[in-house]
């Protein structure tokens, strides 16, 4: 009789909406066992839901010894919670630039090493979201793709370090997607005599291409096939037009690339 094989146990930050609640509930229905986790009460009829902070190194630890407790191993971490935040740089304000950098990266990093050791004994894989904002740096969101741009760079340099240990890891790259990601960012325009309306164009723009973006559902598939290959790459951009903007990219001059940017947003 074949054995079977032990079910894939996942856990998935930023889990009660977007895309990490879409890639929490396909990956239940393909078989893993999933534990989401966020910063505010969230029920689920399809994976226990943790409330924790990432950004609270001890919650984060407890968290992770919880579910090892229960399931005696992790197969795989999907770093996925993160805020935006829009408007000029001159604008942003202490508190807003603080939260952003301890959500999208200082977590990332403090997440990722403390699920080394449970990882090391699954030879499992970390999973982190990235964005396309990661290539194309988009004005007045300048700290969004700074954080974003962080991961990637990040997550190429633990892949170096925990390669010979078993554990892989990965940047999933999403472009626009339509979630409550949208209305949940936090906006600073200030319209004046030195940006005019043109804060406020830019980011009704961005708004507009991702309320008629990808589904999370879409982004969701890609983390499973990433979660179940054996040799991951190590980025992995969502959807084929965003493939090609992102190998164009690289073969035009990054002023030209910079200018169209510019001109769109």
């Amino acid at each position: 009789m074949k054995k079977e094989k032990p079910q894939k146990v996942v856990i998935i930050t930023g889990a009660s909406s977007g895309i990490g609640l879409a890639t929490a509930n396909y990956l239940v229905e393909k078989g893993c066992k999933v534990y989401g986790i966020s910063n505010r009460e969230f029920k689920s009829d399809k994976f226990e839901h943790l409330v924790c902070d990432v950004c609270n190194r001890d919650e984060m630890s407890k968290a992770f010894e919880y579910v090892y407790q229960k399931e005696k191993r992790i197969d795989v971490l999907v770093n996925n919670a993160g805020i935006g935040i829009s408007g000029a740089i001159e604008y942003i304000k202490k508190e807003d630039l603080d939260k952003i950098f301890e959500i999208n990266i200082k977590a990332v990093i403090s997440s990722s090493g403390l699920i080394l050791p449970y990882l090391r004994e699954s030879k499992g894989k970390i999973v982190n979201t990235s964005s396309v904002a990661a290539v194309f740096s988009i004005p007045f969101q300048a700290c969004y793709s700074a954080t974003k741009s962080a991961i990637e760079t990040f997550s190429l340099a633990l892949a170096n370090e925990v390669k010979k240990q078993g554990i892989k890891v990965t940047c999933i790259r999403p472009g626009d997607t339509k979630t409550g990601f949208t209305q949940a960012r936090i906006k600073t325009e200030v319209e004046n005599e030195v940006y005019g309306k043109k804060i406020t164009k830019s980011v009704q723009k961005m708004e507009k291409d991702e309320q008629n973006g990808d589904s999370p559902l879409k982004v969701a598939k890609v983390m499973y096939k990433v979660i179940k290959k054996k040799n991951p790459p190590y980025v992995v951009t969502v959807d084929f037009i965003y493939k090609f903007l992102c190998v164009l990219s690289k073969i035009l001059p990054l002023r030209f690339v910079n200018y169209i940017v510019g001109k769109m947003y």
